[in-house]
């Protein structure tokens, strides 16, 4: 179950004005592109990177991968090129430019095998910057430790956890194309352990200019690897690319759907599907479905 709680202190409505630099949006586009292509993508394939079935489960830090916000689980998670609210942060930092004010984020979940997720992240526009605050924490309750010698516990206590916090920018390019960055500082305990790491995301959102088209590209949790247990773990490096259109606009009901591609370095390739529906701009009907994964297929939701 995922609740969640939002209070937009300022609102003021999104409109696509006039392309000043159609020169500046391809260059950067191009750039962008031709980074991620000779720097980003040859490392990883010289690592074999998510390429080898023995690679599944390899990397460390599996909290960064839980989906935040009940829109966006609603949605399949196909998220990237769809949302547009201060949750981007956990899905696509490039859309954070959408958000219309100052607004804050509140996200409580209770995940699998007595679990926990809680988010905050609060976003404030300032000209054509977008700049953003998030802190994510995943607990689990305590449990007693088990031996060879103790089977049956020995009756001391442990836990584990993890803390997430991160700081993010992003920037309106042109009416059609923003580009974000986002710093994360990592934390996972596993009862007495304590490991640390600082990660990377870039997120991009383009829109074609075809009806409301629009692209979305997604690196997320790049960093170093982290030596834990005598053992060197990779970080869940992910690589989403997403479509998405509105199939219908029109002033009092509006019907969106998103294809989203997932490449996890630990893992097999998976696509997420999610479709919208929003009546009068009060209500919101939501269903989407995640293909090739091992469970949490499904999902609808309202709001």
């Amino acid at each position: 179950m995922t609740i969640d709680r939002c209070h937009t202190f300022r609102t003021k409505s999104f409109s696509q004005g006039h392309v000043t630099d159609w020169g500046m949006c391809i260059k950067g586009a191009i750039l962008l592109l031709l980074t991620l292509q000779l720097t980003v993508f040859p490392a990883q394939a010289q690592s074999d990177y998510g390429f080898d079935f023995e690679k599944t489960g390899s990397a460390g830090f599996q909290a960064l991968k839980i989906g935040i916000g009940a829109r966006e689980s609603a949605l399949g998670e196909a998220a990237s090129s769809l949302t547009n609210d201060a949750n981007a942060v956990f899905w696509n930092v490039g859309a954070l430019p959408l958000v219309s004010g100052p607004t804050v984020y509140l996200t409580h979940n209770e995940w699998l095998v007595n679990s926990r997720v809680d988010a905050l992240v609060a976003a404030v526009p300032v000209k054509s910057y977008t700049f953003g605050l998030s802190v994510m924490n995943f607990g689990i309750e305590s449990y007693e430790e088990t031996t060879a010698t103790y089977p049956e516990g020995t009756g001391r206590q442990v836990s584990a956890g993890d803390l997430i916090v991160g700081l993010a920018a992003a920037k309106r390019f042109t009416d059609r194309l923003t580009i974000g960055l986002q710093v994360k500082y990592v934390r996972e305990q596993l009862d007495q352990d304590v490991f640390s790491n600082v990660l990377f995301d870039v997120g991009t959102l383009y829109y074609t200019g075809f009806r409301q088209l629009r692209l979305a590209f997604t690196i997320q949790h790049f960093g170093a690897s982290v030596n834990a247990l005598r053992e060197s773990f990779r970080m869940p490096l992910l690589f989403r690319m997403s479509v998405a259109d509105d199939l219908v606009d029109m002033q009092a009901f509006r019907l969106s759907t998103s294809f989203e591609l997932v490449h996890p370095t630990d893992n097999n390739e998976w696509v997420n599907w999610g479709i919208e529906s929003v009546f009068l701009d009060m209500l919101s009907l939501r269903a989407g479905y995640r293909f090739q994964v091992d469970e949490g297929d499904f999902s609808l939701g309202a709001g």
